[in-house]
């Protein structure tokens, strides 16, 4: 061989090379059926976060068989999770127990570390029954649970707080909101994170703040909540942060821009059937039409 062509083989192989290495497959680091058990629980979640429960349940259903299939515990448990907040709200209370039962049986002889889904569901109920000291005894920040959890738990105890001790300036409103900073850049970098995770921790430490009477920064607060609920159609948190919204601006001497957001809460409500904050808020709009009379 020439050394001339000799120089033309030697680009020609490297070429060749480099091509082999693009074509290459790519690492497996799951498998496809983790893959679409994944997409199947998001979706669940994302239709039980919209208020369309029948086809949440089916969706949990079917996330919890996936799962089941190659022994994924941490996604059977999230979507066992998901069906129990389905049978308590269904009124459903042998299906609620039997599936908390399941629940606890995974987490206590396969996942330990899981114990906080258990707490989540048993905060859920307790929030439902208006059993704020329940709800504070359960949600407890962890530093070893994740970033998500961890929010989840400061938001319940920080609303349980409010409730029963609403001249308290609370800590948690300062761990909370580090917190919840943190996972906003969480959810710009990764679409599937959770948006109502940030914006029930927003509408906490909006609820808080207004109740301190720190009505500027309670406002501000409550503008990323509904920025969030609205973009993600969290339309259930919509409506009690259009509620809130209202009762700051009215703080703020803004009558007019309050019976707006009232005005807005009480439809959702409406759709909703909660006839108890349709009530009240009916109240509120008529307060304010005669003060602007």
């Amino acid at each position: 061989m020439s050394c001339r062509s000799l120089k033309l083989f030697i680009p020609f192989a490297l070429l060749l090379l480099l091509l082999g290495a693009c074509s290459r497959p790519a690492k497996v680091l799951q498998p496809q059926a983790r893959i679409n058990a994944d997409a199947t629980l998001e979706l669940a979640q994302n239709l039980e976060q919209k208020g369309h429960f029948r086809d949440s349940r089916q969706a949990f259903i079917s996330a919890r068989s996936q799962y089941r299939s190659f022994g994924e515990i941490k996604g059977q448990c999230y979507a066992l999770g998901g069906l129990a907040r389905l049978a308590y709200l269904e009124g459903e209370t042998e299906e609620y127990n039997a599936l908390r039962g399941e629940l606890w049986y995974l987490i206590q002889n396969a996942e330990p570390k899981l114990v906080y889904l258990h707490k989540l569901l048993d905060i859920y109920t307790a929030e439902d029954r208006k059993d704020y000291q329940a709800v504070m005894a359960l949600a407890q920040d962890e530093y070893d649970y994740p970033l998500e959890i961890r929010i989840q738990m400061l938001s319940h105890h920080l609303q349980a707080e409010s409730y029963l001790q609403p001249a308290f300036e609370s800590p948690n409103y300062v761990h909370l909101k580090r917190l919840a900073e943190r996972y906003r850049g969480v959810l710009r970098r990764r679409h599937h994170a959770h948006a109502t995770v940030l914006s029930t921790a927003e509408y906490a430490l909006a609820y808080h703040s207004y109740l301190l009477q720190n009505y500027k920064v309670a406002d501000k607060h409550i503008d990323r909540a509904i920025d969030l609920d609205y973009r993600y159609e969290i339309f259930d948190g919509l409506a009690a942060a259009y509620w809130l919204k209202g009762s700051i601006l009215e703080k703020l001497n803004e009558p007019r821009s309050a019976l707006s957001f009232y005005v807005k809460a009480r439809d959702i409500f409406a759709d909703k059937a909660n006839s108890d904050m349709q009530r009240d808020l009916d109240a509120s709009i008529k307060r304010l039409q005669g003060d602007n009379e």
